[in-house]
Parts: structure tokens; sequence; C-alpha cells
């Protein structure tokens, strides 16, 4: 299956699969008091083309979130992802990318626009200074592309191409291509987890009982024959290939500078066929460019078989995760994780290999989930459920230190990527 079918069947199994993000709208945006509790989110609204917003709002935790009359529309079906105070919106099928700042006027307000030749699927930042972003392929054997922008002023400062070998012999074109699902600086590494999707085109992953992580030089340097490749490729078999498609988190950072990878190994997750690992997360210790042979979180066995479906790090060595238990009927279905709603929000923490329930969530869906942010020790997310057999769409805040959930606004709209925080 290519990567636009792919695109278009989840589309159509899963409501909120081509939704992007939820708007939201402010009452007065122009007379802002108290800036600083402004959080700007990005929306998909609920008109025929599901068209997506970026809009500020003072308050998400009452009344109702929708697009009418505010925001600031994007085209087509974007990616989010904020490095610092700046949100960058990458299109999936208009191939440009254009980022957002508060401006004199304390409106969010667009900086800049850059436009690129394929799509981009994955991103990562250098602290809060530069935006890394890479296409992937699902079958072709070509070299990525990776780009890098500044985000003080939105601009692209370079284009590399590199290459991801697809196994730990260092052969390409063997039966798989590799497709990253995070990018991570730490000091003058880059680490690119991947996974392993087959080359005939059918989404795939015929190598999915090891993890995978490509080590390069950063800034990305070319070797003595002109290629940017990886100094090594690191592998370890306690698990499955890292990350899931639709995140761009399958590999974090703590604050005391270990990275940690997640791997959910089923079918219902995207991983065909299912892995005969576990599902769980490796660590790469920090200063170190090897997997952690002593550290392995096994999340199945930690949660009476539930299995990792995303998470992303709130600070200390604690991350927030959605885990999901794989039954016979959601293994039946490849990616059927995305479309129902199982999923659990919980708080993990990776150094002491515990789970904690996040309470008054309830079990609901989310494909495409941009990099979250810690505000003021808070999270917000969107959480598309059903309730007593009806759909409910509610902005939650997540208390970070009690692992507690207060419902919020109503969401009038598909879906809401992300929550980011360009006031602060």
């Amino acid at each position: 299956m290519s990567r636009t079918k792919l695109y278009s069947s989840l589309i159509l199994a899963i409501s909120l699969a081509g939704c992007g993000s939820d708007d939201a709208a402010s009452p007065d945006i122009d007379d802002r008091e108290l800036a600083e509790s402004n959080i700007t989110l990005g929306l998909v609204n609920n008109d025929e083309g599901s068209t997506e917003f970026v809009v500020s709002v003072k308050d998400v935790m009452a009344g109702t979130v929708s697009a009418q009359g505010a925001g600031l529309e994007q085209s087509g079906w974007n990616f989010y992802y904020p490095v610092g105070n700046t949100l960058f919106v990458s299109g999936y099928s208009e191939f440009k990318t254009t980022s957002y700042k508060v401006n004199e006027s304390n409106e969010v307000a667009e900086i800049n626009t850059f436009l690129f030749e394929d799509s981009f699927e994955t991103f990562g930042n250098v602290a809060d200074a530069t935006l890394l972003a890479t296409n992937a392929y699902w079958y072709q054997h070509d070299e990525l592309v990776m780009y890098s922008a500044d985000a003080a002023t939105g601009r692209a400062t370079s284009k590399t191409l590199y290459s991801i070998y697809d196994d730990s012999t260092g052969t390409e074109g063997e039966g798989t291509v590799p497709w990253p699902t995070a990018l991570k600086v730490r000091g003058d590494k880059l680490f690119v987890p991947y996974l392993k999707f087959d080359d005939a085109g059918n989404s795939t992953t015929p190598d999915n009982n090891s993890a995978y992580v490509a080590v390069f030089d950063y800034p990305l340097t070319a070797n003595e024959e002109g290629k940017v490749v990886p100094n090594k490729i690191i592998t370890d078999e306690r698990t499955s290939n890292i990350g899931v498609h639709g995140s761009t988190t399958g590999l974090i950072t703590t604050e005391n500078g270990d990275l940690y990878g997640f791997s959910a190994g089923s079918v219902a997750a995207g991983h065909y066929p299912a892995s005969i690992n576990p599902s769980g997360i490796l660590r790469i210790a920090n200063g170190e460019t090897e997997f952690d042979a002593d550290y392995f979180f096994n999340i199945e066995e930690q949660s009476a078989g539930m299995e990792i479906f995303w998470f992303d790090s709130i600070g200390g060595d604690k991350a927030l995760a959605r885990i999901f238990t794989p039954t016979a009927e959601l293994e039946s279905v490849p990616w059927s994780a995305y479309s129902n709603p199982v999923l659990k929000l919980v708080i993990l923490d990776l150094a002491e290999k515990t789970i904690t329930d996040v309470v008054g969530v309830p079990l609901h869906t989310k494909q495409v989930t941009s990099s979250i942010e810690v505000m003021d020790g808070k999270v917000y997310v969107m959480v598309d459920a059903v309730v007593d057999g009806d759909v409910t769409k509610n902005i939650y805040e997540i208390d970070v230190a009690t692992a507690t959930a207060t419902k919020g606004a109503t969401v009038e709209g598909k879906s809401i990527k992300g929550f980011f925080d360009l006031y602060n």
C-alpha cells in the first residue's frame, strides 16, 4: 500500500485520522488581559473540508472551543510542532511550512513560510532555537531529506540529503525501508529511531523483533565518499521497532539527559506482523551511544498485558503516555488502536519503572499527536471518547504532580492536534 493509499484508508476508517488540529475561539482576541494565560491550539473544523485553524484562547476549561469567527486558517492537512515560542505548521499535501509567533500587538501572527519538495513526516528540535524536519518513504530507497529552520525567523537554514541503512549489517535496499519516528539531538549526536516498513509498499513491518536507532554526527556531516550516513546503527532484541506512525516522539529526553524509546509491536498499533517481543521502553544513558543493557521497562509485565501507544516527556524522569489492551479483536485489524476508544492515559516514571493511571480521563482515540508542553505544572489534551453511547470531545487539564485530570471545554470540531505555549 502506498503512502497516499495508506493515508486515504486511515482517513476512511478513522474519523480523526485526517482531522488535524482543533481550533479554539477567543471571544475577544484583540483585548487580551493576562496574555500569559493564553493557550494556542491547532484545531480541525467540522466542515466538509476539515479546515484547520491556529487559534489562541484564554480559557480552555469552560464553555465551548470552536473555530467560528476566529483563528488563522491553514490550507490542507498539517502537522504542528513547537520550538520555543514558535509554532511550525507543515503541510502534508501542500508542501510549505508556515511559522507563527506572538507579535508586538500581543497576537499570534505569521512570521515566515518556506517551501519543500516532499511532505515532512517527523520533527525534532535543537533546544529552543532550531526546527528539524525530515521526510520518509513507504517503499522508496531514495535518500531522505533533512531540513533545519531558525525558530526566531521561521526561515529554512539548511537542506541535507542523508541515508539510514536498512539493517544492522549496513546494507541498503534489501526488503525494508526506514521510517524515522523521532529526531533527537544530544550534544554532537543525532539519534534517529525508526520503523522498518517492507519495500513493496504494503505498510507491513517484516523486521519487527528488534529496536533500531541510527546515530549520526550533528551537525550532519558527509563522509569521505560525500554521503551523510550514520556512524552506527544500534539494535536491541528485547523489544520491537521504536515508535508508531503519526507520532514524532518515539524517542524522548529526560531532564538528566537520558534518552528513552518506546516500542508497541502490536498489529493494533500499526506493526504487522506483531512482534514476538513485549512492548517496552529502552534507555540510552546520558553520554552513551548504546542501549543500556541493564535497563528495560517491560510495559506488558507492569500493566497486566497492556501495550504502549505513545508517550512524551513531562519533566524529571516522567512521561505522559497512552496504553491499551491489545485484545484478539483489535489485533485482527491493523491500525485498530487508532480508530477505537481504547487508549488509557497514564504517567510513567521512567527511572522507577512505574505506571500511574491519570484519574478522570475516559478511554479515547488519538492518531496524530504533536509534542506536548507543560504549562505551570499542567498538560492539556483533547479526549475523543464514547461515554454512555455518546461521542464526547472535551479538553482535559492533567495535573502532572497528582496524576489527576479535570474536564474542561467542549470541543466543537473534529480534533485538536496540539496545545502550544507561545505566550510564555
